[in-house]
């Protein structure tokens, strides 16, 4: 790290270490929760009085709310890019983001003025623990490794940069174990069959979506699906060699398919595996734990995660555990809606109007899944729009794009916060994954003025 940052770093938090009751506003999804869970923890420690709100993005409606509160806010995961609005509010405020800034402000900490990139170095949650490292609690490490992970920040195969000094961080501590190993989802809590079936990252040609194909390809390796007790073994029951032989099959046969070999790549990588989680749950890997965060933000349910965050094993981890079980539902209906409907086509980008049929709290994570799916060519990015259902006359959008586009230029965030300031909306985010809200109407308009930014980020003219 950066000398400059960590004093800086160091003198906002002597400054919130002054105060005595706080709010934490914090993003509902993995990166935002455990961002929150780490600065409760820090207050805590620091018996600073402390609240909190989880919410699905920081507009003039919630900053009317915070304001009503009369305490200091601290803005988690969120706020950089609201700089002005905040300001204008007038309320005393705190900001620890890693999302593009709009301009630096000594009361906000933020990577990119400091030549780091939000969207691959460092998280908010990662930002959160260096605030509270700096004070003196390093106790949450691994939870700001959950949200790097849960903000895809791990997508080229390994954590790299700031991230890297919280996983040093986190291995020292002994509470995470890093190795390099199979990246598929569902490697501790599903049978391994099923890992296989729903592997979507990538996408199994023959294998995901059949259950019996995934089954019979086990066994062919002559590796036995069950355990002694006759229950499914998941991944890391498996022995070493019988590791070895599944991953030698499936790049094998992704191969045999042609699957593009940067696909195939990223399939072997390093995994992060929670050594004080119970073994086989949901949150002794990382990706799993990040998604199970992230149903709970999106079932709208966000402080259900955060308990469990911050150590509830009882009642609310039964119920986080329901709730990403609907979750799932909710996604698989969702791509098959979007299967079967398609997408529509500009120059520079794809669309498609979702209304009321998705819900606006996952359709960008149904467009992210599309991607993988193949349901949406990697070659251009998407805007997902769902109805906005506490105010039917705006719409919400979520743009997903790959890394591939944005190293040809695309930054969704950009343009996102530029096509909706244009019709009266916000919008903002990260080159990879932005959202926006805007009106209704002008959806039409919208898509051509985003089409023609695209355009522009692309050629530079």
């Amino acid at each position: 790290m950066s000398r400059e940052l960590w004093d800086d770093i160091k003198i906002f938090s002597g400054r919130l270490r002054q105060e005595d009751d706080v709010l934490v506003v914090s993003h509902h999804d993995a990166d935002g929760i455990t961002a929150c869970a780490i600065l409760l923890d820090l207050f805590s420690y620091l018996e600073i009085g402390a609240d909190s709100i989880i919410t699905k993005q920081l507009d003039s409606k919630v900053i009317a709310e915070i304001k009503g509160i009369n305490k200091s806010v601290v803005f988690s995961d969120m706020g950089s890019g609201q700089l002005n609005l905040i300001r204008e509010s007038g309320v005393d405020y705190y900001i620890i983001d890693h999302h593009q800034p709009l301009e630096k402000d000594d009361r906000q900490v933020n990577p990119h003025f400091y030549g780091y990139d939000g969207g691959r170095d460092v998280s908010g949650a990662g930002m959160a623990y260096f605030v509270a490292k700096s004070l003196g609690r390093d106790d949450m490490a691994h939870l700001a490794l959950v949200g790097a992970v849960g903000d895809m920040q791990d997508s080229s195969g390994s954590l790299h940069s700031l991230n890297r000094i919280i996983l040093g961080d986190a291995v020292e501590q002994k509470t995470v174990k890093v190795k390099n190993d199979l990246r598929l989802f569902g490697r501790q809590s599903r049978p391994v069959h099923l890992m296989l079936t729903y592997a979507s990252d990538p996408i199994i040609p023959g294998l995901t979506g059949n259950q019996q194909a995934c089954l019979q390809f086990i066994e062919s390796l002559e590796i036995n699906p069950r355990r002694d007790s006759n229950s499914w073994k998941s991944y890391v029951d498996l022995s070493l060699g019988e590791r070895k032989k599944l991953i030698s099959a499936l790049y094998m046969r992704l191969l045999d398919f042609n699957v593009p070999e940067y696909l195939i790549q990223g399939m072997v990588g390093e995994v992060y595996t929670l050594l004080k989680e119970e073994k086989r749950s949901e949150l002794r890997d990382s990706k799993e734990y990040a998604t199970l965060m992230n149903a709970c933000g999106r079932q709208e349910n966000p402080e259900i995660g955060l308990a469990v965050c911050l150590g509830d094993r009882g009642d609310k981890w039964d119920e986080a555990r329901e709730l990403l079980q609907s979750h799932r539902e909710m996604l698989r209906k969702g791509i098959q809606y979007l299967s079967k409907r398609g997408v529509n086509e500009r120059a520079q980008l794809y669309y498609f109007n979702a209304g009321g049929e998705i819900n606006e709290r996952i359709i960008g994570v149904v467009a992210g899944m599309a991607y993988g799916a193949k349901i949406i060519p990697p070659n251009k990015p998407i805007l997902a729009f769902a109805l906005d259902r506490e105010d039917p006359s705006m719409m919400k959008v979520s743009a997903r794009a790959n890394w591939a586009l944005v190293r040809r230029g695309i930054h969704l965030g950009d343009a996102m916060r530029e096509g909706s300031r244009e019709f009266g909306g916000e919008g903002g985010g990260h080159d990879i994954a932005a959202g926006a809200t805007i009106p209704k109407k002008k959806m039409d308009s919208f898509i051509e003025a985003v089409n023609n930014i695209f355009k522009k980020q692309l050629t530079g003219r």
